[in-house]
């Protein structure tokens, strides 16, 4: 079976530091720091489902307002010293009509403003732009405004109609509809509600630069009736019926394609055995920050076994349900669906064999939190964040102060639906309200 592909890197988004911090929200999954590294799994199934979201994304106009933006400010005869100042006047604007029309639901900056976010909105839709091809040019986000050149910043309509006489390429190519009459008028409601003409714009494009992705055929078959209705992607049924349309289409073809619907289901499993490995982790560093307080004489506080009582109830009432899922997993189908490290698999393979067998909470100490899971978790820890590690006995002593239940939340992932959901739902608005 051959494996889930994407065609998304992290490439035209941002100068290093930023690209930085992305990266570190991209390994979260809800604030939840990725320090076994099973990030990969949220990444890999997310960008074969859900090519160009990321988990900076809130709502689908955005893919209009960033290019909206840019070409507003080569209108106004922009140069290279206050291209820089006119698009944060810009989008300073946009977060001040959102505010008064939104409440703050979904706002890039809203939660800053007045002063302007770290990270604007082109920082999160920047991959989605290029991915749904509705930018196109020889700069990256990062030199867009550093070779700022407002005659070459241009619409994709405009080249068509032969409206620009060019002497060079375009520096940056928008492909979206015209910037709007009201753009930057103080007075205007501006909301995150597609027009008509919008949505099916931002559809047709989606399907067309997406077609062997989930996230298009979803698209594409979006109906007055039919839209995503549960939180969960696994438990989905409009998403497994577009996942059967990608396969059929795929069968239809003689390709020889992982099943989409089979790799949805699996992230029931992917999603079950994360959390059980962030419970496990969290579980042994508690347990050795308990040994550090006791070494040094201070006290214990009262939630000194919050993480692990939390995993003994995994094998009482709900948290069985993920214990079972996590055990049932196919990983073989998993490694067949996505790019597993080597470090991650060895991880996975330990875990599930352990909870398998597992019957009682009582052999949670002997089997989870145990020597060698102990030294498998603290080599991988250490070799993923060197000094950051918490686990190593002596060099983690520093990095555990201050450890406590609130440091890990020890949760599964959504392998970014909630993004993909929510645009799907934008659509769906714009389309059939």
């Amino acid at each position: 079976m051959a494996a889930l592909t994407s065609t998304v890197g992290w490439i035209d988004l941002s100068p290093a530091a930023l690209r930085t911090m992305r990266a570190e929200l991209e390994g979260q999954e809800k604030g939840v720091l990725d320090e076994m590294g099973v990030g990969a799994l949220h990444a890999g199934y997310a960008d074969a489902f859900f090519p160009g979201t990321s988990v900076l994304q809130t709502r689908a106009r955005y893919l209009l307002f960033v290019p909206w933006t840019y070409l507003w400010v080569a209108s106004r005869r922009s140069s290279p010293e206050n291209a820089g100042a006119l698009k944060e006047n810009a989008d300073a604007w946009l977060i001040s009509r959102l505010r008064e029309t939104e409440r703050g639901n979904g706002i890039i900056g809203g939660e800053v403003y007045p002063r302007p976010p770290v990270q604007p909105p082109d920082v999160a839709y920047w991959t989605a732009l290029r991915t749904f091809r509705l930018y196109d040019g020889s700069a990256s986000r990062a030199q867009l405004l550093a070779r700022w050149d407002r005659r070459r910043i241009l619409r994709r309509d405009d080249i068509r109609r032969g409206d620009e006489d060019l002497d060079q390429p375009p520096l940056g190519c928008f492909d979206v509809p015209g910037v709007p009459k009201w753009w930057m008028n103080e007075d205007h409601e501006v909301r995150f509600s597609l027009e008509p003409e919008e949505a099916q714009f931002l559809r047709d494009r989606l399907v067309a630069s997406q077609p062997g992705c989930l996230l298009g055929m979803a698209a594409s078959m979006l109906k007055k009736s039919r839209r995503p209705t549960s939180d969960r992607l696994w438990d989905d049924a409009f998403m497994l019926d577009a996942a059967r349309a990608l396969d059929e289409r795929n069968g239809g073809h003689g390709e020889r394609t992982a099943s989409v619907v089979q790799a949805v289901e699996r992230t029931r499993g992917a999603s079950a055995i994360a959390e059980m490995v962030r419970a496990i982790y969290a579980a042994l560093v508690e347990g050795q920050r308990e040994i550090d307080l006791r070494r040094a004489g201070r006290p214990t506080p009262d939630d000194v076994f919050g993480y692990r009582n939390g995993l003994y109830k995994c094998w009482s009432g709900d948290g069985k349900t993920t214990v079972d899922e996590a055990a049932a997993l196919d990983l073989a189908g998993l490694a067949g669906d996505i790019h597993l490290p080597g470090d991650l698999r060895l991880l996975l393979e330990h875990v599930q064999s352990r909870l398998q067998a597992i019957k009682r909470a009582k052999q949670v100490d002997a089997l989870l939190l145990d020597s060698s899971t102990r030294e498998l978790f603290t080599r991988i820890e250490r070799r993923r964040k060197r000094a950051r590690a918490r686990l190593p006995e002596r060099d983690g002593l520093t990095r555990r102060e201050g450890f406590d239940a609130g440091t890990v939340r020890a949760r599964g992932l959504d392998f970014r639906y909630q993004v993909a959901r929510q645009l799907l739902l934008d659509l769906h608005g714009g389309l059939f309200a």
